[in-house]
């Protein structure tokens, strides 16, 4: 194996043989300090691998002229990643710290061989998904800490049906637990392992963090998830415990999908193990990009003064090749609604 592969050694998912794929592929750059890889709100072809060197990220902020360092990365992460799964511009602005080597791979290559070598595209969606949700846990722990009012859900749930085609739908409908969840109901339980995969289809959920405050116990809720709404994705993508309570704000009705029903479909059906994380990744940089947006950040790619262009993509909106799909992706939660009221 070439040396440079050993160095990727935190990717969890991947394959040598993918991560050798990735190296013969891509284009091996030595960059000095202060050279900016990606810019916030403009196009970039690659994604990048740091395989030597430090890299920080960058991002813009409301009234300000001047950027925000939020993170540092060095050997082995993976940026540009965002923009790669949904389509959209860049959030953040990443430059080196420190002479580099990266990896840089092109975008348009890698969906090329996600097309025709799925289990490798399953692989790599499984690993985004599971370095998103790290980097929405250490997000979410920022608002909480410096009380960011929540702002109003999405319906998450047109993510994911709009990419699931009709029978992954019709397995989860057939394989999941309808179950009534009185106000009070807890759900989630932070730092407890998650059983299943919520989909709320009636009621209202509040999501609760909980972090000591001058040596007290202090609950803080983050935000509230309405009917279309998926709770309990992020541990199952990470495989540890939750990072948050989910209790019932009032009456619900959720779909439950067992979590290791969801894993041994998974591993039998590659296809739906491409389609599933690919969903999940984008309902994750939906929630990424939200929580910065909170914060006061990433407004060069999106100035909420400004009048929406036709011929740019802004943060808030869904990725064209979601959203052509969203009007289906309606049709299928409301069938699924249906059967599940006749149950």
């Amino acid at each position: 194996m070439p040396p440079v592969l050993t160095q990727l050694n935190n990717l969890k998912v991947l394959q040598p043989p993918d991560i050798e794929w990735m190296a013969q592929t891509g284009t091996h750059k030595k960059v000095s300090a202060g050279t900016v890889l990606i810019q916030e709100g403009q196009h970039s072809d690659s994604i990048y691998f740091i395989l030597d060197g430090t890299v920080a990220v960058f991002i813009s902020q409301n009234n300000s002229e001047d950027d925000q360092e939020i993170a540092r990365c060095s050997k082995g992460e993976i940026l540009g990643e965002m923009s790669f799964i949904d389509d959209r511009l860049p959030s953040a602005t990443v430059k080196t710290v420190e002479p580099s080597l990266v990896l840089a791979l092109s975008k348009r290559q890698l969906q090329i061989k996600m097309e025709r070598d799925p289990d490798f595209g399953a692989r790599l969606y499984q690993e985004l998904t599971a370095i998103l949700s790290s980097r929405l846990r250490s997000l979410s722990k920022l608002l909480a800490q410096n009380k960011i009012v929540p702002g109003q859900a999405l319906r998450k749930v047109l993510f994911l049906f709009a990419i699931l085609n009709d029978n992954d739908i019709d397995w989860m409908v057939t394989r999941g637990k309808k179950q009534n969840a009185p106000a009070g109901t807890s759900l989630i339980q932070q730092d407890q392992p998650v059983e299943a995969l919520y989909f709320l289809l009636q009621g209202n959920l509040a999501v609760i963090f909980s972090m000591m405050v001058e040596g007290k116990p202090v609950e803080k809720e983050l935000a509230r998830r309405a009917s279309g709404e998926i709770v309990g994705e992020m541990s199952f993508v990470e495989a540890g415990n939750a990072s948050a309570s989910i209790k019932c704000a009032e009456n619900s009705v959720v779909l439950a999908v067992p979590q290791q029903m969801l894993r041994e479909k998974i591993q039998r059906d590659r296809g739906f193990a491409t389609r599933f994380y690919r969903a999940i990744s984008l309902v994750l940089i939906d929630r990424l990009r939200e929580g910065l947006i909170q914060r006061g950040f990433g407004q060069k790619a999106y100035n909420q003064d400004q009048q929406l262009a036709d011929d740019i993509e802004y943060e808030d909106e869904i990725p064209l090749d979601v959203l052509e799909p969203t009007l289906l992706a309606g049709t299928r939660f409301k069938w699924m609604m249906n059967r599940l009221q006749r149950n």
